[in-house]
């Protein structure tokens, strides 16, 4: 039943018991007011109140509570003051209230003893023999009176009642309205002030106890990445009740939004548990954004006080919601600057291999999750491998691959759209047995497509709080990731450019580098070397009978002994030089920084390399083994262009193939002349 619309109460019961518990007549007596539509648990509460103070735990028993219950039912049926002995020896009171003022039905006394009882006596008896009855607190000693006096201040209330409502109570509610209107002004000032959620509602929660005089008052919040959960309690021991999301959510869903007062019953249905007569829900938010609620139990709120309460919460609402927003702009821009760190040092990675692990890293850590995968799709045999794991071993981890459409990474591939579950047990669209292996049910998996072009699946699973996975994680990941395929996809390309320039550059047959590289590498030498006024040298190396070599063992053992060939190369040749494959059985060798003489060890150690390896038929040759002859030339003393180097290696070349092969020769100016001659001849 919502609040809005009940009838205007011009007094406060709560304000009528006060000044009753300050009137002299009153003075021996608990006081408590009852109402019929209570029945037996309220009248229970209210033989509590007034009794409690004097018999502890010893309370009423069933003739007792039919005692209470007859002088009731006696007074407001003749509409006059009864007084009843209990069986507990107490004396009692009830007097009916005038049923047009909106008022509880009756006042309730009791908590003195009967005085000329056997109970008085023995009470008397123990006071006067105790030695120490002077140091017992007043307020604490058994008070007795006999049955006319009961009468006669019973009589007196009931004819005062209708004074004191025309006079006193109306001042005392309006004081009180005032006091605690003038309160609620301020403490909503100070709520405006509070920089953080837990200060807010601490200043509503002590306003409740402290301002309204709240016996029991129950608290319940969102609190971030979590469902709802009892922040606090007052007046109630929280370990004996109990949380029910499911309902709690379902009465969130269909709740006006609006204060209402429910039936204890429909109160702990979403807190089993709880024993509660009645209570007054606010909530806090509205229908569409629900923060939490504040639930006031077992009392009747005067509608002043109702009006107050829910205007001091929905002040607490609209603070908490502020608080949250502007967390969130927070957080916003936090992940922001993360997310340019993160995107920077990713375009440093210049490793494939690392770059994948960075990602998985990066993306585990932004949602704090300890467990996960990146997978990418391998278009020609249509599955996904594991590229980087976090909570595996990386052996394990290359080893498994999932075909496209078949478990939950390959589902996700195939449809492209995200996978947040909360239970994989119960989820249907898994419903499979959690692994052990994973410390929680809760997992997200998600695409990454470039271009609605698939490239993989990102995984992640067991965050380090245990908690589930929410739609919030899913946006936050997909903002890093939209910016992380781009990041794969280019180092993907890369790598095919990559792949295609060394394949423009490079002999496919050795692994050299071709022609094509030696000419430009040949440009840049002369350019450094004419800079630092270095010198360098290139080496020609040709295969001595290679062509019968050929011929005698077919072209496939020649292929093998071009290959292995260009093997020695690169390992006799050192780091900083660079071996090419000039043509046919040809190489060319550039020597950086490299004087004639120190280019006759390098050329030296490649000719003794070729000479010692073992060549299959080789021995049919006409040096018996497969060798090399070898020519030099150095820049500049025997060549300033790469034209004239390389003719001058030539030359050498040349006369090495003349001087009976399988040996090395420096380049001389002489052997152009040579040359000329040979041509001539």
């Amino acid at each position: 039943m919502a609040l809005t619309g009940t009838s205007i109460k011009l007094v406060d019961p709560r304000d009528l018991l006060e000044m009753l518990r300050h009137h002299p007549l009153t003075a021996p007596f608990s006081l408590a007011l009852y109402s019929e539509q209570h029945g037996r648990k309220g009248l229970l509460e209210t033989i509590h109140t007034v009794c409690s103070p004097m018999a502890g735990d010893n309370l009423c028993t069933q003739a007792c509570y039919r005692g209470w219950e007859e002088s009731v039912s006696q007074a407001l049926l003749a509409n006059q003051p009864v007084v009843h002995a209990c069986t507990q020896g107490f004396l009692c009171f009830v007097i009916p209230l005038p049923e047009s003022k909106n008022l509880p039905d009756c006042l309730i006394g009791g908590g003195v003893f009967e005085r000329d009882t056997t109970i008085s006596r023995v009470i008397e008896d123990t006071e006067r023999s105790t030695s120490d009855v002077l140091t017992i607190e007043s307020a604490q000693r058994p008070q007795l009176i006999s049955r006319s006096e009961a009468e006669t201040v019973a009589e007196e209330i009931f004819r005062a009642l209708p004074r004191l409502f025309d006079q006193q109570v109306h001042t005392l509610s309006l004081t009180r309205t005032t006091q605690r209107l003038e309160a609620v002004q301020k403490l909503t000032r100070e709520l405006t002030d509070c920089e953080e959620s837990e200060q807010a509602v601490a200043v509503v929660r002590e306003a409740l106890v402290v301002l309204f005089n709240l016996p029991k008052v129950l608290i319940v919040l969102q609190q971030p990445g979590h469902s709802m959960t009892v922040h606090s309690t007052l007046g109630l021991d929280p370990e004996t009740f109990q949380l029910n999301q499911k309902h709690l959510a379902e009465y969130f869903a269909k709740s006006s939004g609006h204060p209402e007062v429910l039936s204890g019953e429909k109160l702990t249905a979403f807190l089993p548990g709880l024993e509660t007569r009645s209570a007054y829900l606010f909530p806090l938010g509205d229908h569409d954004r629900q923060l939490g609620a504040i639930a006031i139990l077992d009392v009747d709120l005067h509608s002043r006080d109702q009006a107050l309460i829910e205007l001091l919460i929905n002040c607490l609402a609209t603070r908490l919601e502020n608080l949250k927003t502007a967390e969130g702009h927070q957080l916003e821009r936090q992940f922001s600057s993360r997310l340019v760190t993160m995107i920077s040092a990713l375009a440093l990675v210049d490793n494939r291999q690392e770059l994948y692990q960075q990602i998985l890293e990066m993306s585990a850590e932004l949602l704090t999750a300890t467990s996960g995968s990146l997978m990418l799709l391998n278009e020609t045999n249509g599955t996904l491998k594991i590229e980087a794991a976090k909570g595996m071993t990386s052996s394990l981890a290359k080893t498994m691959s999932v075909p496209f459409g078949e478990g939950i990474a390959g589902r996700v591939a195939k449809s492209g759209f995200p996978m947040l579950v909360n239970d994989i047990e119960r989820d249907k669209r898994v419903a499979a047995k959690n692994r052990p292996r994973f410390k929680t049910k809760s997992f997200l998996s998600l695409p990454l497509e470039v271009e609605d072009r698939l490239i993989g699946v990102l995984n992640l699973a067991d965050k380090k709080s245990g908690t589930n996975f929410t739609e919030a994680d899913l946006n936050l990941i997909q903002s890093f990731t939209n910016h992380a395929v781009l990041m794969i996809d280019r180092a993907a390309t890369l790598e095919k450019a990559g792949m295609f320039e060394k394949l423009a550059i490079t002999d496919p047959l050795t692994g050299l580098y071709n022609r094509r590289f030696l000419e430009d590498r040949l440009q840049e030498e002369f350019s450094r070397s004419e800079r630092q006024q270095q010198s360098f040298c290139i080496i020609l190396a040709d295969l001595d009978s290679f062509k019968i070599y050929n011929d005698i063992c077919g072209h496939l053992a020649g292929d093998n002994a071009l290959r292995k060939t260009a093997d020695l190369l690169h390992r006799s040749a050192r780091e900083m030089d660079v071996v090419t494959r000039y043509g046919g059985e040809e190489f060319c060798l550039i020597l950086p920084g490299t004087t004639k003489k120190e280019s006759l060890f390098v050329g030296e150690r490649i000719r003794r390399a070729i000479e010692h390896e073992s060549f299959p038929g080789e021995s049919h040759l006409p040096l018996g083994r497969l060798t090399i002859s070898i020519g030099v030339a150095t820049f500049p003393t025997d060549g300033v262009t790469a034209n004239e180097l390389i003719h001058a290696a030539d030359l050498a070349l040349y006369s090495a193939k003349g001087q009976g092969r399988n040996r090395l020769v420096l380049y001389e100016p002489s052997m152009e002349g040579q040359a000329l001659l040979s041509h001539q001849e």
